[in-house]
């Protein structure tokens, strides 16, 4: 097994896709050190003083995903070439290689399920990935060390088109106020709505956030296409704004009182049966609208009827697991509203 000595760093973890025999290290034309210590797990480290930002980069947690797993190769190609200088502690991961070799959105269970502890509940490949992702951002923040910003993006598409095409899952803050940069940041990023969850979860952007205090997002970035047939340009503003980021430590912003739409969760929709159903067609985009009393969904053992008058929906997918979840209410509120610092 050759080591990483070129410049496609997703070319090389689909090569290898369940692990690599060792670890390796080289040099960036800037002096910074790169550093890959496993199968789609690459730390570049600066050679000199820089902003203090420590920043995960992940993408592929949900292997047929292809368009951000492009979107940060490049990145790392440009960097390796010096077309881009490292200003900040980057951790760049590709999260499912084995599902992204399969062209799967996962191969056993679903990776972006599995942390915070949940892998212990689940055994085979995708549970040691969980494992072994989570030390992997441990051992990022730690070496960072305190009062430092740490960031974490984990880029995705979803499955099925979108009213907004491009949106960020917030991670429960528990009552403490939410971030003005962060969210300025994200519109800059041409993020279009924010669902500001209202309880934890096992997703590795929460992981970061619960684990080590991180500014942590899902970014939901376009529909799902193979390798090869997605359209790049459509990236261009969270291309350009990471790049910032990566270079300068500078977060770059927009006006997201005027930009983002905003979103409370107000429910979790589980299913509760094997005869589990949705009430509409497979087509359906998320963000699309139900009334107050509308049918959503039913089973069984019950039916869930919208509760809010203009009730949002998003991921929706009855073929999970029975007790997985089926889709998220969203209630629209208004960026006033929001409790920012």
């Amino acid at each position: 097994m050759t080591q990483f000595t070129g410049d496609d760093f997703l070319a090389y973890t689909l090569a290898n896709p369940e692990g690599i025999s060792s670890p390796c290290e080289r040099k960036l034309p800037d002096g910074s050190r790169l550093i890959v210590s496993d199968t789609g797990v690459m730390t570049l480290e600066p050679a000199n003083e820089v902003a203090p930002v420590d920043l995960v980069l992940s993408c592929g947690v949900h292997g047929n995903e292809t368009a951000p797993m492009e979107l940060v190769r490049d990145m790392v190609s440009d960097l390796i070439h010096g077309r881009l200088t490292l200003g900040v502690r980057l951790l760049v991961i590709i999260g499912n290689p084995v599902a992204a070799t399969k062209a799967q959105r996962f191969d056993e269970v679903n990776l972006n399920r599995l942390f915070s502890g949940a892998h212990a509940n689940h055994q085979g490949h995708e549970a040691e990935r969980a494992l072994n992702l989570e030390a992997a951002v441990d051992r990022f923040f730690d070496y960072g060390g305190a009062g430092r910003s740490r960031c974490h993006y984990d880029l995705h598409t979803a499955i099925r088109g979108s009213e907004h095409e491009k949106f960020a899952v917030h991670p429960f803050m528990d009552g403490k106020p939410y971030s003005d940069t962060q969210l300025g940041f994200l519109t800059a990023c041409g993020i279009e709505a924010v669902l500001f969850s209202n309880k934890p979860s096992t997703t590795f952007s929460y992981y970061s956030k619960g684990a080590h205090g991180a500014a942590a997002f899902t970014l939901e970035l376009g529909k799902v296409h193979a390798f090869g047939d997605n359209d790049l340009s459509r990236f261009t503003r969270i291309d350009q704004a990471l790049r910032l980021l990566i270079t300068e430590g500078r977060f770059a912003r927009g006006d997201w009182k005027q930009e983002l739409v905003c979103f409370d969760v107000c429910h979790e929709l589980l299913k509760d049966a094997d005869d589990f159903a949705l009430n509409f067609s497979d087509d359906l985009n998320n963000f699309a609208l139900f009334n107050k009393g509308e049918l959503v969904a039913f089973s069984s053992a019950k039916e869930y009827r919208a509760r809010e008058s203009r009730e949002a929906i998003v991921f929706p997918n009855a073929n999970v697991p029975v007790g997985g979840r089926a889709a998220l209410m969203l209630k629209a509120v208004e960026p006033d509203e929001v409790d920012v610092i």
